[in-house]
């Protein structure tokens, strides 16, 4: 080797074998003449990605590097992988070939003929990872329309990949990356809206980490406390799946827990469960007990993530502390990387099949998931109506394990709050958990309706027929039960909890009745039609009375097209008036429902 070669080698890579420096030497003279559209030359993106796996990643065996440095050759110069694997051995070659096909398959189509064969090697993801990261990183140098394209890629596919494969370093570098392309504005607001959040404040921090600190101290544990910020990107899709859920508001982040996290690295699993206990005796009754997970041992979850995890509920807002041993944070932020550093022989565990939806977009999943599975990474909502899928346009059961590099579709049956019967005995550990929380919420919607009827049945002689109409007058009953909202009410009177003879009781005391309120409720449905609502204002204003309220819920009907619900608090009317009122409407034909009350 040209000693000027050799010095460049060296300046550029430091103290490596004889084989990455002729992969070095190769890589360099392949691409030369090529530019990177910033007008760099080619090959510093082959170095970039060497760099990025062995100094960022610490990964440090030969054919990884080899590859980093000759990922590129096949696809855009004249070396077959023929002359690599004779070169650098099959190793090499494999992970060359993979990742070349990966490069190649950018659409739905190319990609389930490069990989209908043979399932996604982690090996060759993390090259790919390592690439895509790079070009993330670099990305400014791309037109607009460019950048949207990859970004768009990057987030639906190599984010999920990382997530798939345990590397939440990666995986959450690249999705705000993504985002910064993505929605620039949302990006910094977001940005914003978590920086200056009174949980990342430096006095907070200090405070909590001084406080676990302390404990540890006080009983004796020999641990670490670190502090996790979480991702812009990842902190926002959190916020609007809960908030579509109910459970936080769509403008903020107060209820979520993990804009910080604190993780507590002790020496054995057994200490993370002894301080778990020190932490709940110590924190009391700010624990939320709601939000406590076990991700230890079996019940890992799907990308081998393991931890133990609990909320306390500060007055700044909810933080999650989790108690981890350092091999498994070493996994929690690096997941198959960690592996391929301590030299794990096998990784045929963390082999992913791809599966694809009827749009293209991609996701990773292990070998073994099925329909259920699949239908989960949807939505829950997806997974609650799901009934059969189809794989390549045929219909299977979905219990049925899912082909590699197949195109999926679900089946979804009748509106349903949780799945068909039985399908968590077909489907991963961490699905079968999501349904049962399903269930659970299901059970706890129908002792939330059962609650509602018997409300109704209670309110109607008063003129009402919803617990909200009575506005702020309902607090004090609610505070006198201990609930926080009309729902709490309705679920505990609906479980037991609340006596139907003891609401009552509250209502007359609260002064609840026709007599006193001076308010009617008319409840009407049916198909949805132009200025229906008007007619009806018209009709109830032509009473000389006054409109409190108008609730109105439409929905969409695949067999009779839109429907509305309309709930209105009239008040003033007369007995005379009510009865009128429930003849003009129970004649009009557009209404299938009519109740005055």
């Amino acid at each position: 080797m040209l000693p000027e070669i050799l010095n460049s080698v060296e300046s550029d890579c430091g103290n490596v074998s004889e084989k990455v420096k002729k992969a070095y030497l190769l890589a360099s003279k392949s691409h030369e003449g090529q530019f990177r559209k910033s007008g760099e030359p080619y090959f510093s993106h082959c170095l970039a990605v060497f760099k990025i796996l062995r100094d960022e990643w610490g990964i440090d065996q030969e054919e990884y590097l080899i590859a980093a440095l000759l990922h590129d050759v096949v696809e855009d110069t004249n070396i077959t992988l023929h002359e690599l694997r004779m070169e650098f051995g099959d190793n090499v070659a494999e992970l060359v070939e993979g990742v070349t096909k990966l490069s190649e398959g950018s659409d739905k189509d190319t990609l389930a003929k490069v990989l209908e064969k043979t399932y996604l090697n982690p090996g060759v993801a993390i090259v790919k990872l390592a690439d895509r990261l790079h070009n993330m990183r670099t990305l400014e140098h791309m037109k607009p329309i460019k950048q949207i394209e990859k970004s768009t890629e990057t987030l639906d596919v190599y984010a999920r990949l990382a997530e798939s494969l345990g590397m939440w370093q990666v995986k959450r570098e690249l999705e705000d990356l993504c985002y910064q392309y993505l929605d620039p504005s949302g990006y910094e607001e977001t940005k914003q809206q978590i920086d200056s959040d009174s949980r990342s404040a430096p006095l907070f921090v200090s405070y909590l980490e001084s406080r676990v600190q302390q404990l540890l101290v006080g009983d004796s544990f020999h641990g670490e406390v670190e502090v996790r910020n979480n991702g812009y990107w990842a902190l926002k899709n959190k916020q609007r799946k809960l908030s579509l859920q109910g459970k936080c508001s769509p403008d903020g982040f107060e209820e979520i827990n993990d804009v910080i996290s604190l993780r507590v690295v002790l020496p054995e699993t057994k200490d993370c469960y002894s301080f778990l206990r020190i932490l709940h005796e110590s924190f009391g009754e700010m624990v939320d007990y709601d939000r406590y997970d076990e991700f230890i041992g079996a019940n890992k979850r799907v990308n081998g993530y393991q931890a133990l995890q609990t909320t306390i509920n500060f007055p700044q807002g909810p933080v999650e502390i989790a108690m981890v041993t350092p091999k498994m944070e070493e996994f929690n932020n690096w997941g198959v990387v960690e592996l391929i550093r301590n030299n794990q022989p096998s990784l045929k565990e963390y082999v992913l099949k791809l599966v694809f939806t009827p749009s293209g977009s991609l996701r990773f999943m292990p070998k073994e998931a099925t329909g259920v599975d699949f239908a989960n990474s949807i939505s829950p909502r997806v997974l609650a109506e799901a009934k059969s899928i189809l794989i390549n346009g045929v219909e299977n059961p979905i219990s049925t394990v899912i082909p590699n590099a197949s195109t999926v579709e679900v089946n979804i049956g009748e509106l349903r709050r949780a799945p068909i019967q039985n399908v968590e005995s077909y489907c991963l550990p961490t699905t079968r958990k999501d349904i049962m929380e399903l269930r659970r919420q299901e059970k706890k919607d129908v002792l939330i309706e059962k609650g509602k009827n018997i409300v109704e049945q209670l309110l109607s002689p008063r003129g009402l027929l919803d617990l909200t109409d009575l506005g702020s007058i309902v607090n004090p009953i609610l505070y006198s039960f201990g609930c926080q909202g009309c729902g709490d009410l309705y679920f505990m009177l609906g479980n037991g909890s609340i006596k139907t003879s003891e609401l009552e009781s509250k209502f007359d005391d609260a002064q609840i009745t026709k007599k006193d309120l001076a308010l009617s409720t008319i409840r009407l449905s049916g198909k949805d039609q132009p200025k229906i609502l008007i007619d009806i204002v018209k009709t109830i204003s032509a009473m000389d009375t006054s409109i409190v309220r108008i609730n109105q819920n439409n929905k969409a009907n695949e067999k009779v097209g839109d429907t509305f619900n309309l709930r209105i608090v009239v008040k003033g009317l007369t007995r005379e008036q009510e009865e009128e009122l429930s003849k003009v409407f129970s004649k009009d034909s557009r209404f299938d429902l009519s109740l005055v009350v």
